[in-house]
């Protein structure tokens, strides 16, 4: 990945008295979190193919993630608007995060949605803070991720269809050890992050809605670059500092794939990980009963009668899907998203997710194989299907994360 490194500035002063005593005055100590607005972009919801926008990321310092703040704002409908259940997150298609190495980031948006709230990202508090009009959601929104952020008005006239939404993008872990920001200095290997974004056409499908405005909205994309300077080579006293951050070389990843094997009806079927070589920090299992816009929904009356999930030959979960639904919220303080089923190593020294020393995380680098055996109920349908997204890291063989 693009690291090359040249000073942009950092903390031009410190007190009288700071690090005196210190040889070297820490990355994290020394450096400057910061903002920068990049390009916006805007356009109308369109009924057929899908928009995508590609934006160079001209940044500098060490990149930590771009927001994504997406406003759709509806006017003069009269239609009686419903939202398909991966809605709003599911007007983003595709968000790719990439360099000429090849990509960190790839995920559509419900499932970078799951990610940030199950990576650590993001939570799903403050629900009723935010929304430009009082909320009337219809019933088939999402529970529990009731931020669905500035959803408005989803069934009835006037501004039917509008809601805002936000999504992180992520690059570092964390604000408290920046594992896996990345150089972002080098001008002749630019990161670049792509965004499509999905048809508003009604459909079974979605992606956004099912019951669509009789006026498409108007929207706006407004994308934050979330970095940290460089810090000087010292401090106003003159003390050394590093300009390298910790553990400097790992790299995390978000990925996903649909699983080849399909979830049958009275049957246990060995669902083998794609992703293996890297870092699990955390898996989460998109389970969908069916392929309408209701496959979660259908999910939820089908759960699993038993999930295993090995590494190599070795059990390590053996439970009920109810166990593992009380085990996330413990972790997350908030039931499942319908379908989720989340198995994190993001909470080795607390109750939540997100309080990590990676005492916990999966060493894949030498196993063949890992699987969840997971036992269906009857009636599953021969169009269920399991998405699996990954989080992991790519450690480098120099770097110790626990020294």
């Amino acid at each position: 990945m693009a690291s090359s490194l040249s000073q942009v500035g950092g903390p031009a002063i410190a007190p009288p008295g700071a690090n005196r005593q210190q040889a070297t005055i820490p990355f994290r100590r020394a450096t400057t979190g910061r903002t920068q607005q990049l390009q916006s972009s805007n356009g109308t919801n369109v009924g057929t193919l899908a928009t995508s926008f590609d934006v160079s990321l001209e940044g500098s310092g060490f990149m930590y993630g771009i927001d994504l703040d997406y406003a759709v704002t509806c006017a003069a409908n009269a239609a009686a608007v419903a939202y398909f259940e991966d809605a709003p997150w599911s007007t983003f298609t595709g968000i790719v995060l990439r360099d000429v190495n090849g990509e960190l980031i790839n995920l559509p948006g419900f499932s970078l949605r799951v990610a940030n709230v199950r990576g650590g990202w993001m939570g799903l508090g403050r629900a009723w803070n935010n929304f430009i009009a009082p909320p009337v959601l219809a019933t088939n929104v999402n529970t529990p991720d009731r931020i669905v952020a500035n959803l408005s008005a989803a069934v009835g006239p006037g501004d039917g269809g509008t809601y805002r939404m936000h999504l992180q993008v992520p690059v570092g872990l964390n604000r408290r050890s920046l594992w896996g920001i990345l150089g972002n200095q080098d001008r002749a290997q630019k990161y670049s992050l792509r965004t499509d974004i999905g048809s508003a056409a009604a459909a079974a499908t979605g992606p956004i809605y099912t019951t669509a405005p009789t006026t498409q909205g108007t929207y706006v994309l407004v994308r934050t670059y979330e970095n940290y300077a460089v810090p000087g080579p010292t401090d106003a006293n003159g003390n050394k500092q590093q300009q390298i951050p910790e553990k400097h070389g790992i790299v995390n990843f978000l990925t996903q794939s649909i699983n080849p094997s399909i979830p049958s009806a009275s049957s246990t079927v060995n669902h083998y990980l794609p992703r293996l070589g890297n870092t699990i920090r955390f898996l989460s299992l998109i389970y969908r009963g069916n392929n309408t816009g209701t496959g979660r929904v259908a999910a939820e009356a089908l759960l699993p009668t038993r999930i295993q999930f090995n590494l190599g030959d070795t059990p390590i979960f053996v439970e009920s899907a109810a166990y593992r639904r009380q085990e996330m919220e413990r972790r997350y303080g908030q039931e499942a998203f319908q379908g989720e089923f989340t198995y994190d190593s993001l909470s080795d020294f607390g109750i939540s997710a997100g309080a990590e020393l990676g005492d916990d995380y999966l060493w894949t680098s030498g196993l063949v194989n890992a699987q969840f055996a997971i036992s269906y109920p009857a009636a599953v349908a021969a169009t269920a299907s399991l998405t699996v997204i990954t989080g992991d890291s790519l450690v480098p063989p120099n770097v110790d994360i626990y020294a």
